[in-house]
């Protein structure tokens, strides 16, 4: 662990928390020097359920590792570990243990989301947030990995209703890019929209990217440090990069798709609906 990320810490279980909430929360134990992810990709955000915080070098962050006390915020504990173990593939993540879910139907009750996945195995947390651009997102949280292995492994589409359900697993940084190994990790800073939530809580918007328009990251006063970063976080060829964005335009497209046709069979039932009640006042 070098200057750059020995002061660092991985906080998971944030979707549902702002990035102000978040700093406001953590600032009481030492001076923040930055609030970020790792993702430089806008389409990949809503599967992103962490952030990375660095405090000022004169900050003892053992504080957050030997502590037997749970970090919460509004009753949701934080998953908390260094910088360099939550990039080590061999620890267990609480996101592990979630899938993110995309739909296009802002009236689809959350509830009704849940009880479609129940048989994969004991929900513990289901939050809701929206993209403010049509697409709203849901994340379910099991009580074991192996109930999301269960989901991602099914052959099957997902749906609740007549509404068809992107299922994806939520993103670990190692599957982002490569670790920040130099002095110029600087935060992420984004404006989205605000939240819907279908609880009654203000969730945060943190799964903000559309699958159906795929907006530029807005990130203020990017600077020739920051464009260096995101180059060698990426870590993949032009080979294995043109393979990805391909996979990515198939399902936004096929959430499009997905979308009309689930507008156009609704038009049908209720156009035959209309011609049945006709139908019997003639008779």
């Amino acid at each position: 662990m070098n200057i750059s990320t020995c002061n660092t810490i991985y906080v998971g279980n944030i979707q549902s928390i702002d990035d102000n909430t978040l700093r406001e929360y953590f600032q009481r134990f030492g001076e923040i020097e930055a609030l970020f992810h790792n993702c430089s990709r806008a389409v990949d955000e809503w599967l992103i359920d962490y952030r990375f915080i660095r405090f000022s070098s004169n900050t003892d962050i053992s504080m957050f590792l030997t502590n037997k006390v749970d970090h919460t915020i509004g009753r949701i504990r934080l998953d908390i570990h260094t910088y360099d173990v939550a990039f080590n593939d061999e620890t267990r993540l609480l996101l592990d243990r979630k899938i993110c879910i995309a739909h296009t139907n802002p009236k689809l009750d959350r509830n009704i989301i849940k009880k479609a996945f129940t048989r994969y195995g004991r929900i513990l947390n289901c939050t809701c947030a929206s993209s403010g651009n049509g697409v709203e997102y849901v994340y379910i949280e099991f009580d074991s990995i192996n109930s999301v292995r269960s989901v991602l492994s099914s052959s099957q589409n997902h749906s609740a209703g007549r509404t068809s359900l992107a299922v994806r697993q939520a993103l670990r940084p190692s599957q982002i890019g490569v670790k920040v190994e130099n002095n110029n990790m600087k935060s992420f800073k984004y404006s989205y929209p605000e939240p819907r939530s279908d609880t009654g809580r203000q969730f945060s918007s943190n799964a903000h990217s559309s699958m159906t328009s795929t907006p530029p990251v807005q990130c203020l006063k990017v600077s020739q440090n920051e464009n260096s970063l995101e180059s060698n976080t990426l870590a993949t060829s032009p080979q294995s990069s043109s393979q990805q964005q391909l996979k990515d335009l198939e399902e936004e497209c096929g959430l499009i798709i997905r979308k009309d046709f689930d507008e156009i069979t609704y038009q049908i039932e209720k156009y035959l609906q209309k011609q049945q009640q006709t139908y019997k006042k003639l008779r």
